[in-house]
């Protein structure tokens, strides 16, 4: 069990080296988080980094709240989050969540980080009704998964809550998460403070918001992603790594400092701690890449994204 499995780099096009990433490949991480490129750079980098990757494939993955063009600067820009609900196409948000999973697997990538379920009326959020975003977040969901990618809900347990007390976010923010635990493949917390939950901590870094609400009460049993570190504003990026792990978090996304970050995880597992927890994390990043492997085959490039470009005219 290699614990930087577990370990997702930043790749931003056009400032990190190539060299590093492939040495990271070799210590055995488990993917990168991916920023700022055209598909031809994306496609180039994924292939090769494969190529070299000792453990088997590697899972990429792009953070985005709406649209892939977020991160592909050339993918084809799709309806607006928010614009979804009174689209007069009936399945207009299972096709997007398809054209998504389809663009990012043509260029190499393989988990798309969304839907966003947070209430509300401006993009990214799908709606301010709970049930509406619950309906549309699952149909997005099933378009990334038929397209052979991964999803990600977040950001728990919702931005639209952060002054509410919990009988009010079991009424309305919790609605999404618990009717579609079973359907996305991830969930990510948020990076802000919930006052009322846990006044001392971030989303991210609270053992109350993570392991005594998601966990427990919410009984919610698949993986748990990070906010992507690079935009957490950490004052330790291995230190607060290894916080979170404890804490109920298990892949650690878009870090900046990926040796320490690993360092400091390989250090507490010598002092025989978070072994059982790693592992499984480990073995759960494992059923990804099967998943991910028993997909349907990627399209070209070229004909996805043209085909992205006419589905909504």
């Amino acid at each position: 069990m290699n614990p930087a499995r577990i370990v997702f780099p930043g790749f931003w096009f056009g400032k990190s080296d190539v060299a590093e990433a492939e040495a990271l490949v070799r210590r055995g991480v488990g993917g990168f988080c991916l920023y700022n490129a055209t598909a031809a750079q994306v496609y180039k980098l994924t292939h090769h980094l494969n190529n070299l990757a000792p453990q088997g494939p590697l899972l990429f993955c792009v953070d985005i709240r709406d649209n892939l063009s977020e991160v592909i600067t050339d993918a084809p820009v799709l309806p607006a989050n928010n614009t979804l609900l009174s689209s007069k196409t009936s399945d207009a948000t299972y096709r997007k969540g398809n054209l998504l999973g389809r663009m990012a697997r043509a260029v190499g990538i393989n988990w798309v980080l969304a839907p966003v379920v947070d209430l509300g009326y401006a993009s990214p959020a799908l709606g301010e009704s709970p049930m509406d975003v619950t309906r549309l977040a699952e149909d997005m969901i099933a378009g990334i998964s038929n397209a052979g990618a991964l999803s990600c809900m977040k950001y728990f347990p919702g931005l639209s809550g952060v002054l509410k007390n919990l009988t009010q976010l079991e009424d309305e923010e919790f609605i999404p998460y618990k009717h579609l635990f079973r359907r996305a493949d991830a969930i990510m917390p948020s990076d802000m403070i919930f006052p009322n939950l846990d006044a001392n901590n971030r989303a991210m870094l609270s053992e109350k918001i993570i392991k005594d609400l998601l966990r427990k009460r919410l009984n919610y049993k698949g993986m748990v992603v990070s906010f992507p570190l690079s935009q957490a504003r950490l004052r330790s990026e291995g230190g607060e790594a290894v916080h979170m792990l404890y804490n109920g978090v298990e892949t650690l996304l878009s870090a900046q400092q990926p040796h320490a970050v690993i360092d400091a995880i390989e250090k507490e597992i010598a002092k025989g701690k978070l072994f059982e927890q790693v592992s499984q994390a480990v073995s759960g990043l494992e059923m990804f890449v099967s998943k991910v492997a028993g997909g349907p085959e990627p399209d070209e490039i070229d004909r996805i994204f043209e085909v992205a470009k006419t589905t909504f005219e």
